[in-house]
């Protein structure tokens, strides 16, 4: 036998593309986008509810969170642990989140076991009962936590950054998840409450995937369909950063060998004509064991154990944000370091560094979005940003003709400009001692903060 009969036949490469969801538009205002994935035999369904923490009652913030963490305590048929035994007995998972544009709540399933997972589900997020003893657990897990990040520089440095980063009074200034002030004021009677406003039919979306059963969306439209309209709408709107030249923060740790850095910037979301450019760019600068930022201050001076850059999009805004650890000695130094790759004016990007940057963003897509429950958590983001179903496609499009000047350019536009003109907000938290004179000795202006959580 020849050598050429024995070797493996390689299929045509195909375009890859993010699915796209048969949509049902239900008459109380719920939407369903369902995934049909062959061969994805676990079902993933999760239900967005139009809820912005912005719509939290003043004094109360941290009451969305806890409304998620309690519901799968005990419904209306199943008390207590009885709704848990009931849930094993599918196999299903149930989790969920309060994020700062909506509140999510989903269960993973078996395919067999999917219309009643389905039943499960709407059982969860539309009877619960939030007893008083749940609700007082979970309020003191969160206290405990608060606790937690106190004593972590990485936390107090992010908790810190937020404080600074948008106006006075503003919500994204508090813990999303709610502070040492408002979490022990929230009763069993203001989470109920919260729940009966706000998870509701009206702008929700059930998103479901996986090798669905030929009557899934239907009984799910049938289950979800008897839901009652309220005609009562989310308030959010886009949240203001704080504006004007703004000093170093520091946060003191007297007698820490390693001070935490925290680095960010406002800049415009997802619509923003720019946003490919600008995260490839990210990418290339930050984003990548390979780039600029890690490959110097990582590799070349060994300051940290790494640099990570990224650009997220919020429902009205972006943000580009660094992180790293530094050793305390050269904290200063590094953190210099940072301002002066952020320049691209001094060096522009490369075509080989963004060829590399879209090869990997590209190329991650199909791996990152491989099974139903990623395809869910990305929808999900979608629903609650409002942004349109075809979006991963159309970023995709754009990130393969970003080039070296449009990503160089706008990068400096935002990044570049905001380092030029003292505008970016950055908090290192470590040893004051330490940190502030070496800070003044590389030109930068300090103030001492003490975050409150």
């Amino acid at each position: 036998m020849s050598p050429e009969v024995l070797r493996p036949r390689v299929d045509p490469t195909n375009d890859w593309r993010f699915p796209q969801p048969q949509i049902t538009r239900l008459g109380n205002g719920m939407s369903i986008w369902a995934y049909d994935l062959p061969g994805q035999y676990v079902i993933t369904a999760e239900i967005v509810f139009d809820v912005a923490l912005t719509d939290e009652p003043t004094g109360k913030e941290g009451v969305a969170r806890l409304a998620v963490h309690c519901c799968d305590e005990g419904s209306a048929a199943h008390p207590g642990e009885e709704l848990a035994r009931h849930i094993e007995d599918i196999g299903a998972a149930f989790d969920g989140s309060a994020g700062w544009w909506g509140t999510r709540c989903g269960i993973e399933v078996a395919a067999p076991h999917a219309l009643a997972g389905i039943d499960l589900l709407d059982e969860i997020v539309r009877t619960p009962v939030y007893a008083d003893s749940d609700v007082a657990r979970h309020k003191a897990l969160r206290l405990a936590e608060i606790a937690q990040q106190r004593a972590n520089s990485a936390a107090m440095a992010s908790i810190g950054l937020a404080q600074r980063t948008w106006i006075t009074g503003s919500r994204q200034q508090l813990a999303a998840a709610g502070t040492s002030v408002s979490v022990p004021t929230i009763t069993a009677e203001d989470v109920r409450a919260f729940h009966d406003r706000w998870w509701r039919a009206d702008n929700a979306t059930l998103i479901i995937a996986g090798a669905l059963p030929g009557d899934l969306v239907e009984h799910a439209a049938e289950v979800f369909g008897a839901w009652p309209a309220t005609d009562v709408g989310s308030g959010a709107k886009a949240p203001r950063p704080a504006e004007g030249p703004c000093p170093t923060y520091v946060i003191d740790r007297p007698g820490a060998v390693a001070a935490d850095m925290r680095v960010c910037l406002i800049v415009p979301s997802r619509s923003w004509p720019d946003w490919a450019p600008m995260q490839v760019a990210t990418s290339a600068v930050g984003g990548l064991f390979g780039s600029r930022l890690n490959m110097e201050l990582r590799e070349r001076q060994g300051f940290t154990y790494g640099v990570q850059a990224g650009l997220a999009a919020g429902r009205f805004n972006g943000s580009f944000s660094i992180q790293s650890s530094f050793r305390t000695e050269v904290a200063a130094k590094a953190f210099r370091g940072v301002f002066e790759l952020l320049d691209l004016s001094r060096e522009p990007l490369t075509r080989s560094e963004v060829a590399d940057a879209v090869r990997f963003m590209v190329g991650i897509a199909p791996l990152r979005y491989d099974t139903a429950d990623a395809v869910v958590s990305q929808a999900g983001v979608l629903a609650s940003h409002r942004a349109g179903t075809n979006w991963v496609n159309e970023l995709t499009q754009k990130l393969a003709a970003v080039d070296a000047p449009h990503a160089t350019a706008a990068f400096e536009a935002t990044v570049g400009r905001a380092t030029h003109e003292g505008m970016m907000r950055a908090v290192l938290c470590g040893d004051a001692s330490r940190l502030v004179p070496d800070l003044h000795s590389y030109g930068f202006q300090v103030e001492i903060i003490d975050p409150a959580l």
